[in-house]
């Protein structure tokens, strides 16, 4: 981490305390798709989020999500749908997807307010996925099922999407300043992917630092035992969490099994990415 993010972590840990004292916060959706320098946003987790959290089943198991302006967000930046949380959509498991798109078609639109930059980024991203993946990615004409790329926050770094197919319009939510390897994270849970975190096998690889969690957001952590796993346990892939995600302190909230620190970057694919969306849709 570089002085500029340590500076800028150390100022905002004492606005967190500063602000915790005397009002609540008001909470974003946000998550896993965070750098050093996007940690800004990450640590905005509140105590009104906390009064949203529901428990909920999901494939047979129970879970804790945030319900927030209509929408079942799970792990931060992934919407779940109220079918969904009642056990509908069950079919076609697969690296923890619900539902996968037919013929791994997904038509998509981009909304007029975008912007040209982040619109720039969806492109990059649309580009690595029909390039590297066996998904295609195709503008839509006039397909009733369809993903809409919508703006988000104008100052920040984040996104979500609903996860899978689900029918119908569905959407990805893209901040101002999101990276694009964050796009393609987002479009990853689309696709139907997980985060890599919360494996079944994840215990073997990484040790969670629970005392490092911001209050209440400790169930990001948890894992999602009813999907399936594909693959070996890839710390570098791009549905990672970042090692400081939701850290109420600074320090790692993800390590390696043996208790050391990991470097990542979420650039884009690596080949583990790539071999379990293929073997999703082969």
């Amino acid at each position: 981490m570089n002085k500029k993010s340590n500076d800028l972590l150390h100022h905002r840990s004492l606005i967190k305390r500063t602000i915790f004292a005397g009002l609540i916060l008001s909470v974003v959706a946000a998550s896993c798709s965070k750098n050093n320098d996007e940690l800004i946003t990450e640590t905005q987790a509140t105590a009104a989020g906390i009064e949203n959290l529901k428990k909920g089943m999901l494939e047979g198991q129970e879970i804790t999500y945030e319900r927030k302006n209509g929408m079942n967000f799970f792990q931060g930046d992934i919407v779940l749908s109220d079918q969904q949380l009642s056990g509908g959509l069950s079919a076609n498991k697969g690296g923890a997807s619900l539902s996968r798109w037919p013929g791994g078609k997904i038509y998509y639109t981009v909304a007029n307010n975008m912007g040209s930059i982040n619109a720039n980024k969806i492109t990059t991203a649309v580009n690595e996925y029909n390039a590297k993946t066996n998904t295609q990615w195709i503008p839509r004409t006039n397909q009733t099922n369809y993903v809409e790329f919508i703006f988000g926050s104008s100052s920040g770094s984040d996104g979500w999407a609903h996860i899978g197919y689900q029918g119908g319009k569905q959407t990805i939510s893209l901040d101002q300043y999101i990276s694009v390897g964050s796009v393609i994270h987002e479009m990853g849970h689309t696709v139907g992917l997980y985060h890599e975190h919360s494996r079944k096998d994840r215990d073997q690889y990484v040790s969670i630092q629970w005392n490092n969690i911001q209050d209440g957001q400790a169930y990001n952590f948890n894992q999602y035992t009813s999907g399936t796993d594909i693959g070996p346990f890839n710390i570098n892939s791009v549905m990672m969490y970042w090692p400081t995600s939701y850290s109420k302190n600074g320090l790692p909230t993800i390590k390696k099994a043996d208790n050391t620190n990991f470097t990542y970057s979420r650039t884009g694919f690596t080949t583990g990415d790539i071999n379990t969306i293929n073997t999703m849709y082969p």
